[in-house]
């Protein structure tokens, strides 16, 4: 006889990070409409503005999750 442990312990352990998830997927588009929007005011050319806006939110999201894992680590 196994002992398997059951199906719902391991969803109970998965919803925080589906969570953060969704969070973060749901800024980057976010921002990127902010961006593609904000950027048309100014002239610039769908291109320029294409590349600012798929890079730019990644950086930014990368920038503040890598800080917080840094500011977060246990000291040792």
């Amino acid at each position: 006889m196994s002992q398997n442990p059951s199906p719902d312990s391991k969803s109970n352990a998965l919803t925080p990070a589906l969570a953060a998830g969704g969070i973060l997927a749901a800024a980057a588009v976010g921002l990127f409409v902010l961006l593609w929007l904000a950027l048309g005011n100014t002239g610039m050319s769908n291109a320029q503005r294409l590349l600012i806006s798929l890079c730019v939110p990644p950086a930014l999201l990368s920038g503040t999750i890598g800080a917080y894992i840094l500011i977060r680590r246990p000291k040792s």
